[in-house]
């Protein structure tokens, strides 16, 4: 249209332009009603066919009205959103349909206006042009944006599964693949190692004391040794090899067309032991560790899960052989490995089923020779393996965190047991437990604490707790501030295996301790080839910064006499008592009318 509109298009387009909300809410029940898709339209695709339909329809009234034929086409096309269909996955079919829905409602309603105002012909006739040209023309430009951005939608959909499968498949921390796909490729190693002859081997690495660096420099730094652990792994390790992180410091390598499976997977390992043990720098702190491997060779049929236990079993060998070096699996190790889970699954229920009991040493004071204490000492008769040593489960117990429950067991049965010897007359005798790392790490061991004292009535400062100096020193700041709780209770503390390699005597001036168990290795051949300085100048030492001095181990006459002569305070060992049950404690008489109890632990708190 050029020029000025005539009289009857102008009010075509004031009418049309007065039922635009009745078009818009015409369109929208037609379209909704014949769409391809069953599930009802959100109310935002429901707004966006508003929009529409107000703004198409507002355009072909103000062409009628002003003559405006560019604008009218120009705002068609941009009334129609196709990209904002394909984000909402709206089908293009049905955004074919909405379109055409609109164009017959638009052209339905001129036709009625213009029989309503009389109109002249030509005017509709031009009307109805506009709509079909505009929407027809509106329709190709939508379709091209429409079809881009899907296309586009798509390209990020599978970016973002191959995101997630990555994700799913590999270690967030270390970008290091994960268990499920390590144990996909060793299936496919398996089978392809039994068609062609290949040999292979799986070796499972474990980082040594890594708790210990989370303990002491914190978690980041952990996590920074972890990725550190892993990039050297990839760079001494053979381009085909994979190497996997199952979780926590656990890695595991599959090495892959071995000739000499024995020779060379050795070789391997060796070479991530002495990478692991170059010094690591996190935040300017030098952090040193080991790796312990544990290496099993892969034979045609084997089972991915039962390889990598075999690798695992062999790693737990090395660990158990003293850290820091690697182990080829031998069937030998599947006994140890039942064994072990055995021990772990029993100690869930031996609390329960009454299996654990404790066995009593006496401590004696060496000026008197009478007892001055009671240490508690853990045994556990299992139903179907016997009695298991101490130190076989204890260490499973502190690893899997079943120390907690146990080792409150113990301090509850202690308490009770020293409180009724104390009742039958024996005020003078005190007890002494043993404290793990993991206990001093539970939020509620000094409740605990504060709770058998309540409940059994014995005096804080007949409790002794003793700690071994490798996890005073390797807990942090955690362990030192429930040793201080511990002291404000009153509860005695004492350093055991004393002298064994953490601590110094001038280490001890800041921590919060009454006494020094000095380990049994310095006490050994005492009076005879041992020499006894070392000994004296650790008592001499150790009183002079108001400790006393206790000697565990004591086998003979000579170490007695040599522990006398140098002022030790109190010693234990198989010459002075062996560690009984209560009945045979009973039985000797250890703490009967004939033996001499020495003056107590409240009275030297006091």
């Amino acid at each position: 249209m050029v020029g000025r509109p005539s009289e009857s298009a102008r009010s075509l387009g004031l009418a049309l332009r007065a039922r635009c909300e009745e078009i818009a809410a015409d369109v929208l029940s037609r379209w909704e009603k014949r769409r391809s898709d069953p599930t009802p339209a959100t109310e935002r695709i429901r707004d966006d066919v508003r929009r529409f339909c107000r703004s198409g329809t507002e355009q072909i009234a103000h062409y009628l009205i002003h003559g405006e034929t560019a604008s009218a086409e120009q705002t068609a096309s941009q009334a129609t959103p196709g990209r904002a269909a394909a984000n909402q996955s709206v089908m293009l079919s049905d955004l074919v349909k909405m379109h055409l829905y609109w164009r017959d409602v638009v052209v339905e309603v001129l036709g009625e206006e213009a029989d309503r105002l009389d109109s002249d012909p030509g005017a509709l006739e031009l009307a109805v042009r506009a709509v079909r040209v505009g929407s027809d023309s509106a329709l190709v430009r939508v379709a091209k944006v429409f079809d881009a951005h899907r296309a586009l939608l798509q390209s990020q959909l599978e970016e973002e599964q191959n995101r997630l499968s990555h994700q799913a498949l590999h270690d967030a921390l270390t970008g290091l693949p994960n268990r499920v796909l390590f144990l996909e490729r060793l299936a496919t190693s398996i089978e392809v190692a039994a068609r062609r002859s290949i040999h292979s081997a799986v070796l499972f690495i474990d980082i040594d004391r890594f708790k210990s660096v989370n303990d002491i420099a914190g978690h980041a730094a952990g996590d920074q040794l972890l990725i550190g652990v892993a990039r050297r792994l990839r760079e001494v390790l053979r381009p085909a090899d994979t190497v996997a992180r199952l979780g926590g410091d656990e890695f595991v390598v599959l090495c892959e067309n071995l000739y000499d499976v024995q020779k060379e997977a050795v070789a391997i390992a060796e070479r991530v032991c002495a990478t692991v043990a170059e010094p690591f720098s996190s935040t300017g702190t030098e952090l040193f560790t080991s790796a312990s491997i544990g290496i099993a060779f892969v034979r045609p049929g084997d089972d991915p899960h039962v390889l990598v236990a075999r690798a695992d079993s062999a790693m737990y060998m090395a660990k158990q052989r003293g850290r820091s070096r690697w182990e080829l699996y031998h069937p030998d190790f599947d006994e140890r490995t039942t064994r072990r889970a055995e021990l772990i699954n029993g100690m869930h229920r031996a609390v329960d089923r009454g299996e654990l009991v404790l066995h009593y040493q006496p401590v004696k004071d060496l000026a008197s020779g009478g007892v001055v204490a009671m240490e508690a000492l853990l045994r556990w008769a299992h139903p179907s393996l016997g009695i298991v040593a101490p130190t076989e489960f204890i260490p499973l117990a502190e690893e899997t965190g079943l120390i907690v429950d146990i080792g409150r067991w113990v301090l509850t049965e202690a308490a009770t047991q020293c409180a009724a010897w104390r009742a039958e007359g024996y005020e003078r005798i005190g007890v002494a437990v043993n404290v793990s790392g993991r206990q001093l790490e539970d939020p509620g061991f000094i409740h605990d604490v504060q709770a058998v004292l309540e409940a059994t009535g014995l005096p804080a400062s007949a409790l002794s707790m003793e700690i071994t100096e490798s996890v005073i020193v390797t807990e942090g700041s955690i362990g030192h501030e429930v040793l201080e709780d511990l002291q404000r209770i009153g509860v005695r503390l004492a350093i055991d295996d004393f002298g064994i390699g953490y601590s110094s005597l001038a280490y001890l001036t800041k921590l919060p301790v009454h006494a020094l168990k000095v380990d049994r290795s310095f006490i050994a051949g005492l009076g005879t080839a041992q020499d006894v300085s070392i000994v004296s100048a650790m008592v001499e030492l150790a009183h002079k910064l108001g400790l006393e001095v206790v000697a565990e181990g004591v086998e003979t006459e000579a170490e007695l006499e040599q522990l006398k002569v140098a002022n030790c305070d109190e010693a234990q060992g198989f010459l002075l008592g062996r560690p009984a049950p209560l009945d045979v404690l009973r039985e000797r008489g250890v703490l009967g009318p004939d033996r001499l109890v020495a003056r107590s632990l409240v009275e030297r708190a006091d």
